[in-house]
């Protein structure tokens, strides 16, 4: 898997996802930009509620908009469909019908929280000469899984709106993704959407122990089967993290599972952008400000036509790893570091939970490893440990987590589980993004120190 910042921005948190390579992975780019302030600005005129309009001027108000949101969300909460759909473009019969369609998947939902929150306005929203208006607002879908999220989190959606006259009604005309606010690379192009309830025709729920697996009607039997691969993965990580972890430390005790079918579906949940992963979990900012939790939730999205999918242990590995992501992604602190946190250390931590009672030679990338250690990869074997900016090398990538793995086989070998956790509960917590110097310190050891042994240890298990 690749790791992207995890930065903060005034008030805006930027989620990474980060997800399980075998082969080939292209650059990964800075993450999605998601709020962790209530609502965004307004960047179009707006009239002041109290303002004197002439009769024939068509103004929208912030308070209208409001208003809108406010009775969308109940409307949500207390299941009257005709009212949910009532605000969109009646003559628009698909909008409605996919509106209705969203309607009904997110009913399904197990969601102990729903509302929609105003973001960033643009347009023109005030005309005085008896025109109508047709501006874009960028909305929030802010919601929490029951059991699962542990703060409320937020998909961002941008509508279009039109008023007609000054007495007429606010009209939603088109809905689509929002654009984070900040981007930069070949990030998504839009804020956690869409989500599965927004383009499958209907959602298969199945609970898995403590988790969910979300899945098309087509995969739903492929659901009710990998469900137990599922559960027996979430309960053995949640063991780990019991018996080893920090007991201060807030995790989640389920995790929402969603199947895509192939790398293009794959990019195309809870993200927009290129997928090359065979999993991935992509961490939520916390919505509203204030509290050490940063990321309040994550979601895991598996490719099933993935050669994990071929049996139950790739089924229950590939799970392990997603869910060993998304068990430590509450602990982030969320500050900038230029080049992420170290994937050797997220990437490591979550390929060793996955396989700690595999022996090495039975790992799935110890073959690569061997290669790397031999020289025949490109880059020879120098002793140290991977760092990001050559991470992705297509030649070395598998060689690169199997080095993570192998590093946190060491830390295990040493000084035992509980520090792998502590060192790793340390890395995520860092403040200023140095999570190699606060592993380094949990340990009680110097870099250079760490990575002569470490190496020593690479070249035995791999002689």
């Amino acid at each position: 898997m690749v790791l992207s910042a995890l930065c903060l921005v005034l008030v805006i948190a930027a989620g990474a996802g980060v997800g399980l390579v075998l082969r080939d992975r292209g650059s990964t780019a800075p993450p999605d930009p998601a709020p962790t302030g209530a609502a965004g600005k307004s960047q179009a005129s707006s009239a002041p509620s109290g303002k004197e309009q002439d009769a024939n001027t068509v103004v929208v108000t912030d308070e209208e908009i409001t208003a809108l949101l406010k009775a969308h969300g109940a409307a949500l909460t207390s299941g009257d469909a005709k009212a949910f759909t009532s605000i969109f473009d009646q003559e628009n019969t698909t909008l409605v019908r996919d509106q209705a369609r969203l309607f009904a998947n997110l009913r399904k939902m197990p969601l102990s929280q729903m509302s929609y929150e105003t973001l960033f306005r643009n347009g023109r929203t005030e005309d005085n000469f008896g025109r109508g208006v047709t501006f874009t607002q960028d909305v929030a879908f802010v919601h929490r899984f029951t059991g699962i999220d542990l703060k409320p989190v937020s998909e961002w959606y941008r509508w279009t709106i039109e008023k007609a006259s000054a007495d007429a009604p606010l009209v939603v005309t088109k809905v689509g993704g929002a654009p984070p606010s900040i981007r930069g690379g070949e990030g998504s192009k839009t804020v956690y959407y869409p989500g599965p309830w927004d383009i499958w025709p209907d959602v298969a729920v199945v609970k898995a122990g403590s988790s969910i697996v979300l899945a098309r009607p087509e995969e739903a039997a492929l659901a009710r089967r990998i469900a137990p691969a599922v559960a027996q993965a979430t309960s053995t990580d949640l063991d780990f993290w019991r018996r080893h972890g920090p007991p201060d430390a807030a995790v989640p005790i389920g995790f929402v599972v969603a199947l895509a079918k192939g790398q293009s579906q794959l990019g195309n949940l809870f993200r927009k952008e290129k997928a090359h992963e065979a999993g991935v979990s992509i961490p939520m900012p916390s919505w509203g400000a204030g509290g050490d939790i940063r990321i309040g939730g994550s979601r895991i999205v598996l490719d099933t036509a993935s050669s994990f999918f071929a049996d139950t242990a790739g089924i229950k590995e590939v799970s392990q790893h997603e869910i060993a992501h998304s068990l430590v992604a509450s602990l982030d602190s969320a500050e900038f570091s230029l080049f992420g946190k170290p994937n050797w250390i997220v990437e490591g931590f979550a390929d060793y939970v996955a396989t700690r009672h595999q022996r090495v030679a039975q790992v799935r990338r110890y073959q690569e490893g061997r290669a790397y250690l031999a020289g025949r990869l490109g880059r020879p074997f120098d002793g140290r440990l991977p760092d990001n900016v050559f991470w992705d090398d297509k030649n070395l990538i598998n060689a690169h987590y199997f080095m993570g793995n192998l590093a946190m086989r060491f830390i295990a070998e040493k000084y035992g589980e509980r520090k792998v956790a502590e060192g790793v509960a340390a890395a995520y917590k860092a403040k200023g993004g140095d999570g190699e110097a606060a592993l380094f310190e949990a340990l009680g050891v110097r870099k250079a120190e760490f990575e002569r042994e470490w190496a020593a240890f690479v070249r035995r298990q791999l002689a």
